[in-house]
Order: structure tokens, then C-alpha cells, then sequence
């Protein structure tokens, strides 16, 4: 075999690609068509992620308590101090050493996938997502007290990217086929598949459009589909039938809960926020013994409550049947933020969604048995308020109301605790935007300088440089240049704007026709140059400011150009940028964001 035939090889296979992706998405009839097929695809591969994702924590809880997740605090409850202690802190040291794979060495989860989503056309590292689901199954399987979900919408978008990438397709494409991946990965979760579509478009996709809204839909139900026939067709919690409002004065208390959920999940949030600086109290301490040393503290809190152990249905699915006391419920609230953070925080791997819950059940639970004692013959069952509660909390410290309403409906199938639900939620997430702008996500984007909460187009004014938008072809004039000399390059521009400049070519001003003189009878004004003529000290911006600043500027001082200079002393002018360039550029943005991506296929 010659030298030159393996690149033939390769030629010939990039060829055949490129034809196949033509055949899939060239055909504007077809185009459709191929995006449902694939659907069921990622839908079937993420599903099974999940459901293998699933039963993997599982095991690994065999292994290590010697039971399964459903019964996991009550089991944990009659070991050994030492053994309660110890089995955190093995699993830290595991989950320490597959951080050594992962960029920046922390586990990824729904944050990372609404920033491919939104600045990376859906595109993510299959390596990574999988070595970040590896060690969330350790973490959670020795106890980390974390949830599942994150880690599961992480993988089955991971998994989407990847076919999406080895096919080529387009980002319209790829962004959906995200969305796919996610929906699937919900709906196994919770056997949930409304609720699945509505987080993938929610929160990952950010828009509603048709076109995504079909495929997502499908691979949701296909999700749920997969997980019913390898799971049974079972609600995630115990406790959530025989439920119903006693009777239509509770609606006064349920606003009332909103507000109780709304401080419950701020402190939550500022709790998750606080625990991300264990690792600045650890820094002498290398980054694979943080899980380690973060599996100490949540050893020693399950030994005193095993509750908050892992992802913790089962506390969760008592507080819903009313089985624990109000103390109990009150000292689990604390106690799960504090070890949702410490977990967190130290590195293990995990979400937030299972937590969220949890905290909401306890919450509402307590919230449910004070309500019982003040209007007892008025006054539903604590596990009702439980329910409330946890989609309460959950709403507001995911930022996904809709979402999160429709787990609760999808898990109970009753319309007036959905209600309640919607009451209760609306009023959480209102009380916490006055704190938190939107969710937890968007909190760890932008503590990253990723700034996602007015979508890709807010975030590119926040986030692009104007020296990456600004026209370098412009004039400039020395300030001792006659008048003259101006009006012809003026004229030779078509109008604008000249630049004057001193003799070291820093900015001195502007010039454009309105500043000129005015010629009379034929004749020149004497002896009048470009400096003394020009408007002085004119309004600019550096070519390190983002463009937000750049469109501000513009807005304030009525400009419709404004000279970009260097960021030196010295200010040499390097370019202009344009009102129309900068809005060039964010109605490009906005259009994706908003899901109007045109064809699928990519063509105008």
C-alpha cells in the first residue's frame, strides 16, 4: 500500500459523509422527515443512558450499604457508625481521581448543556460527558448528597452531541437534536415525558418553536417508553395518591407556602453559591482529596441523619406520606442544604433537581402540620403541602416553573393540586427573582463570565469585544491640515466622519460636514484648520469594551458611529463602529435564540 492511499481513504470517507449529509438534509421535502428519525434515535440512546445510569447507582449502593437507593436511609440507619463514616469519604477518593479527566476537575451537569446549547450550536465532548456520569454514579453511590437528574440531562445531551457531530449537521440540527437527548433523559428519570419536553425547550433551548418542538417531543415519549417496559409503569415517589384539597380556604395558605419555598430556595441558593468557595479553603489541598474530605463532613452528618444520604427518595417519599414529625422535617431542611453544599463544593458529582425536591417535600411537609394545628377542620394532609412544596422549591431554584409544574401533574394526575402547585410556584419565583435574577444555572454561567439571562443575544452584548465588530476603513486628518484638505475627503467618502489627529496620531476629534465652515460668494474661510474646526473630545470607546457599551454610548449621545481607540495611553484611533454593525449583530443572535434558525439544512 502506498503512502498516499490512507489519505485517499480518508478523502473518500469525508466524501461519502458529505454526500449522505446532502441526501439527509439537502432534500428540503425530506429535511423533516430525517429530523423524526433521528428523534427516535437520540430518544432510544438517551433513555437507555439513563435507565443504565439508573440501575449503575444502584450497584454501586449494593456494594457499599448493601441496598438500593429506595431504602437506602432507614438500612443506613442500622450500620455501624464507622461504616456510615467511611463510605463517603472511599467513594471522594474514587470520584477525586476521574476528576483528573474532566476540564477544569469538576464534574459538568445542566449548566454546561445550556451553554452548548446557547454559544456552542449544541456542540460537547462525549469523553467528558461520559468519564462526568462515571463519576456521578460513584458520588451518588456512596452517599454524595446530590441528585441524579443533572448528571442524566448532562449524558443524554452528551450523547446527542456526539451523533449530531459525527453525522455534520447543521447547528440548527444540532441544537434541536440537545433538546432530544435532554427531553429522553427526563422523562426516563421520572417517567415523565410532558415534563420532559417542556425542560428541554425551557431551559436548554430557551424558545418554543414548531420545528424543535416535534422531535422533542417524540424522543421524550420515547424516553418514557423505554423506561415504563424496563422499570414499570410506577411513580417516582411513594405517597402521592389518596391526595386532595380539603376544602377552597386552603388557597389563602398555599400563597402563603409560595413565599415560605421562595426564602426556603434563596437560602439554598446562597447556601450552593457559599459552598463553592471549599475549594479556595482547601487550595493547599490537591483538587482529588476535595471529594474526599467533602465525604467526612457528609459521613458525619449521616450518621446523626442518613436521611440526606445520595439522592434521598426515600426521605422525600415519607415527608410525602406524612410520616415524619415537624421537627424532623424542619432539622432535614438545613440539614440536606448543608450537605447538598458541602457535597457540591467538594467536587462530587451531581445535580441539584433531586435536593430541590427533597428540600420542597420537607418544607411543605412542616409548612402542612402548623397549617393542621391552626385550621385543622379546614386543613389538608401534610403530604398534600408536601407535594406543593417540593414543586415550590423546585421551581424557583431551577428557574423552570413550567417544567416543574408539569413533574407534579404528571405525578399525581390531579388537577387541583396542580393548581395549588401553580399557585405556590408562581408566587416562589417571583419572591426569588427579587434575590437571584433566575436560577442557580444561570448563577454558575455567569460566576464563569457566561451571562445567559436575556439569551444568546443579551449575552453577546455583554460578552463580544467591539475590536471583533469594529470597520477598520476610515479617514483620518491632521489637526493642522486646512479645511480644504477635509471637505475633499469628505467628499471622496460619501460624508461620515474624519478622524483629526495630533502629530503622534492620538485622537484630537471629529470632523464631518456640520463642523465645516460655510463657503461664501465662492471663496474659503482663511487661514482654518481641521483642529481648529473640529468637535472636540468626542465620544469613543475602546477596542477591549464589550459591545453593550459601544450600543449605550451611541444611544446617549445620538451618534450613529462612534471612534474606537486603543486601550493605551496614547489613544490612537484603530477603527469605528457603527450602530448598524452592533445591531447587525445582535439580530442575528436574537433570531437563533428566539428559534427562527430558517431552514434545517442551513440554507438561506
Amino acid at each position: 500500500m502506498t503512502q498516499t492511499q490512507p489519505a485517499k481513504l480518508v478523502r473518500k470517507k469525508r466524501s461519502a459523509l458529505r454526500r449522505m449529509r446532502s441526501f439527509l438534509f439537502g432534500a428540503r421535502k425530506f429535511e423533516h422527515w430525517i429530523l423524526i428519525v433521528l428523534s427516535v434515535i437520540i430518544g432510544i440512546i438517551a433513555s437507555y443512558a439513563a435507565i443504565g445510569f439508573y440501575f449503575s447507582i444502584h450497584w454501586v449502593l449494593e456494594q457499599s450499604f448493601g441496598v438500593q437507593g429506595e431504602t437506602l436511609a432507614s438500612h443506613a440507619a442500622k450500620l455501624d457508625w464507622w461504616l456510615v463514616l467511611s463510605i463517603p469519604i472511599l467513594g471522594g477518593l474514587v470520584a477525586g481521581q476521574l476528576l483528573r479527566f474532566l476540564p477544569g476537575n469538576r464534574a459538568s451537569g445542566v449548566a454546561e448543556v445550556m451553554e452548548a446549547a446557547a454559544l456552542r450550536n449544541g456542540r460537547m465532548n462525549l469523553r467528558e460527558g461520559i468519564v462526568a456520569a462515571v463519576t456521578s454514579v460513584v458520588s451518588l453511590g456512596s452517599g454524595a448528597s446530590a441528585g441524579r437528574e443533572g448528571p442524566v440531562v448532562h449524558l443524554g445531551a452528551t450523547l446527542s452531541a456526539f451523533v449530531a457531530e459525527k453525522l455534520q449537521l447543521p447547528p440548527q440540527v444540532g441544537r434541536i437534536l440537545l433538546g432530544c437527548g435532554v427531553a429522553a433523559a427526563v422523562s426516563s428519570s421520572f417517567n415523565a415525558p410532558i415534563a420532559g419536553v417542556f425542560f428541554a425547550l425551557e431551559v436548554i433551548i430557551g424558545h418554543y418553536a414548531l420545528h424543535a418542538f416535534a422531535p422533542i417531543v417524540i424522543s421524550a415519549v420515547i424516553g418514557a417508553l423505554v423506561s415504563r417496559a424496563h422499570k414499570g409503569d410506577f411513580p417516582t415517589f411513594e405517597g402521592l395518591t389518596n391526595l386532595s384539597i380539603a376544602s377552597p380556604w386552603e388557597f389563602p395558605a398555599f400563597f402563603l407556602l409560595g413565599v415560605a419555598c421562595a426564602l426556603v430556595a434563596s437560602a439554598f441558593m446562597r447556601s450552593l453559591i457559599a459552598g463553592q468557595r471549599i475549594e479556595k479553603y482547601l487550595s493547599s489541598v490537591p483538587y482529588y482529596f476535595h471529594p474526599a474530605i467533602g465525604g467526612i463532613i457528609i459521613g458525619a452528618m449521616a450518621i446523626y441523619r442518613p436521611e440526606i444520604l445520595s439522592v434521598g427518595y426515600e426521605a422525600t417519599s415519607n415527608a410525602l406520606m406524612g410520616s415524619y414529625s415537624f421537627g424532623l422535617l424542619f432539622s432535614l431542611i438545613f440539614l440536606k442544604i448543608i450537605a447538598t453544599s458541602v457535597t457540591l463544593g467538594a467536587r462530587f458529582g451531581g445535580g441539584i433537581f433531586s435536593p430541590s425536591l427533597f428540600i420542597g417535600a420537607m418544607t411543605g411537609g412542616a409548612f402542612g402540620i402548623v397549617v393542621g394545628q391552626i385550621a385543622p377542620e379546614l386543613a389538608s394532609s401534610p403530604g398534600l403541602y408536601a407535594v406543593v412544596g417540593m414543586g415550590a422549591v423546585a421551581s424557583a431554584v431551577l428557574g423552570a416553573p413550567i417544567s416543574t409544574i408539569l413533574i407534579v401533574f404528571e405525578l399525581t394526575g390531579d388537577y387541583s393540586i396542580t393548581i395549588a402547585v401553580m399557585i405556590a410556584s408562581a408566587i416562589s419565583s417571583l419572591v426569588t427573582s427579587i434575590f437571584y435574577k433566575k436560577s442557580y444555572f444561570h448563577h454558575l454561567l455567569a460566576s464563569r463570565g457566561v451571562r445567559l439571562e436575556g439569551g444568546k443575544a443579551t449575552y453577546l452584548l455583554k460578552s463580544a469585544k467591539v475590536m471583533d465588530h469594529l470597520d477598520r476603513d476610515f479617514f483620518t486628518i491632521r489637526e493642522e491640515e486646512p479645511v480644504e484638505e477635509a471637505r475633499e475627503l469628505l467628499i471622496a467618502q460619501g460624508g461620515g466622519k474624519l478622524i483629526v489627529t495630533d502629530e503622534a496620531g492620538s485622537m484630537v476629534g471629529v470632523l464631518s460636514f456640520n463642523e465645516l465652515p460655510l463657503k461664501t460668494s465662492g471663496e474659503d474661510v482663511p487661514n482654518a484648520t481641521s483642529g481648529e474646526v473640529c468637535r472636540r473630545n468626542p465620544v469613543a470607546v475602546k477596542s477591549n469594551d464589550h459591545l453593550e457599551i459601544a450600543l449605550n454610548q451611541m444611544d446617549l449621545s445620538g451618534e450613529d458611529s462612534l471612534p474606537v481607540v486603543s486601550t493605551d495611553k496614547h489613544g490612537h484611533v484603530v477603527g469605528i463602529i457603527s450602530h448598524r454593525t452592533v445591531l447587525s449583530a445582535y439580530n442575528r443572535a436574537l433570531i437563533e435564540t428566539q428559534g427562527h434558525d430558517g431552514k434545517l439544512s442551513g440554507h438561506p
